[in-house]
């Protein structure tokens, strides 16, 4: 993505030294353009640790970029993040989603098009909604389910870019989650928290298991872990690694490099009371009120399912 915007900002550079003398030559405009919210919005879309439901075929797009000099380019990357990054190989008629829009005056795609020396973009249309469904679908096949980055940054027409290191660029994560996809269930929620004490096990009921969709296809790997709890309003680059109070692993992970453990005892359905007991009971820690009990599933076809679920210790 940096190379994009590096290359263009070469180009605005060269196009900046070439202005006519009405410039003043005193004032250096060092200010990267300003990523925020959509007017009469309270919030970015896709928000971070947004979920797109199996029932869903696109999400919204929202956000504003403002300049005083006038924006040159904004990019709205969009790719998975199974894992890491690497690239495995999965079935023909499953695909992850990557998306690449280039909004700037001379865009290619006229709803990407603003107009030139604008000082202010605002992204809030129907027009630029992402689909994986349908005529517009960004995928030829079927979208893989899991977890997406999207990363929005922008360059002046001076050069001036936003990054990673200060923040600028907006970064956050978000689900796409598929009818056929593993299906995560916890039945014995209290006000949407599993409750438990210090010291002693913890007693989450339901099921992990293989879709009912004809494209579903056996469990591969489980992954469940509890750690500490984090503000699911921040950033996905700003957040800290969290503590980690237990992990276990079963099967072997497609996505995630040298991640395994012992055999699944079911590759189409799997219990909580049955899997996490004896030495691979939870023990709750003391000293903690509120922990994130998080479990990820892949199945064969690559598809993930994860779910996040809140754990109150007395």
């Amino acid at each position: 993505m940096k190379k994009y915007l590096s290359i263009l900002a070469i180009g605005l550079m060269m196009v900046h030294a070439s202005c006519t003398d009405n410039d003043d030559p005193a004032v250096v405009d060092l200010e990267a353009p300003v990523i925020a919210f959509a007017e009469g919005r309270d919030g970015f879309r896709p928000a971070n640790n947004e979920v797109r439901r199996g029932t869903t075929d696109h999400m919204h797009v929202r956000f504003s970029v403002s300049d005083a000099s006038g924006i040159g380019q904004v990019l709205v990357d969009i790719h998975n993040s199974f894992d890491g990054h690497s690239h495995a190989r999965m079935l023909n008629e499953f695909e992850a989603m990557n998306v690449k829009d280039i909004y700037s005056p001379d865009a290619s795609n006229p709803v990407l098009r603003f107009p030139q020396g604008a000082t202010f973009l605002n992204v809030d249309n129907t027009a630029t909604d992402i689909y994986w469904e349908g005529p517009t679908s960004r995928v030829e096949g079927n979208i893989l389910a899991g977890p997406y980055d999207i990363i929005i940054s922008a360059v002046d027409v001076n050069g001036n870019q936003t990054g990673f290191a200060d923040g600028s660029n907006y970064i956050a994560t978000f689900f796409i989650e598929r009818a056929y996809a593993p299906v995560v269930e916890v039945t014995n929620l209290v006000d949407d928290e599993i409750e438990g004490k210090a010291g002693e096990a913890l007693e989450a009921l339901g099921s992990i298991a293989k879709g009912d969709h004809n494209l579903s296809s056996e469990i591969k790997f489980v992954w469940i872990r509890l750690e500490e709890e984090h503000d699911h309003s921040h950033s996905a680059m700003a957040r800290v690694k969290d503590e980690v109070f237990y992990e276990r692993m079963w099967g072997s992970s497609t996505w995630r490099q040298g991640m395994s453990g012992p055999a699944l005892p079911n590759t189409e359905l799997l219990r909580f009371e049955d899997i996490l007991q004896g030495e691979d009971a939870i023990i709750l820690p003391s000293g903690e009120d509120h922990l994130d009990l998080v479990v990820w599933v892949e199945d064969v076809n690559g598809n993930v399912t994860q779910k996040t679920y809140e754990v109150h210790i007395d």
